[in-house]
């Protein structure tokens, strides 16, 4: 499935194979034992500290850091509420973006992207990227769309969006909160969102939905 949750198998094209989502308290941890080739945490709410190897560092909403293979490190909550999500996988050393995203149901929407067939609620456009693309939804619930198919999303679910092909998030039933994360860069290596009218052709991977 190209939706999947947290402890459930991806397709097997994806170089994201696991995540975790860690909702911590003040001075709450978690330990993180090495799992694989490539590892990235990602503070999603509050703050968080990251003890690793004798030394510390601390991440706000949206700041991140990569984990060097075969290392453990130790997460700690520095703020109530405090969120962050382990990204963990096989991806190589040209990224596209990592972050945190919002989107809700207006009723004056915008699309600067590529156009569309179908209802549109949200101003998130229609777009491509040179890379691998992954959402994960912490908070909300919609509709994002890749291609021609639809896929109802709730918190703690994954989509995972294959290179080349268009992908919107058109209706945030509930106001969605969620991570992206933009993996290797293929083909021409551009980042950011690519759309048809200034970039040209998409040239998805039809293995890859």
């Amino acid at each position: 499935m190209t939706l999947f949750r947290s402890g459930e198998a991806p397709p097997d094209w994806c170089e994201l194979t696991k995540f975790y989502v860690h909702n911590l308290g003040i001075n709450e941890s978690i330990v993180c034992a090495p799992e694989a080739e490539r590892d990235r945490l990602l503070v999603t709410n509050g703050t968080c500290q990251i003890l690793m190897g004798g030394g510390s560092q601390v991440l706000k909403e949206a700041q991140f850091t990569d984990i060097p293979a075969g290392k453990g490190y130790t997460v700690v909550g520095k703020s109530e509420g405090a969120q962050a999500v382990r990204l963990v996988g096989h991806w190589k050393g040209e990224l596209g973006g990592c972050g945190v995203f919002r989107v809700q149901n207006i009723p004056d929407w915008v699309n600067k992207g590529d156009p569309v067939t179908y209802s549109k609620h949200t101003s998130v456009d229609s777009h491509y990227h040179d890379c691998d693309e992954y959402w994960i939804l912490l908070e909300g619930a919609g509709e994002a769309v890749v291609g021609a198919k639809h896929f109802p999303m709730r918190a703690g679910d994954c989509l995972a969006i294959g290179m080349g092909h268009h992908h919107d998030f058109p209706n945030a039933a509930e106001p969605v909160k969620a991570v992206y994360f933009e993996t290797t860069l293929e083909r021409e290596k551009r980042v950011g969102h690519l759309w048809e009218h200034t970039h040209g052709p998409a040239h998805p991977k039809p293995e890859r939905i």
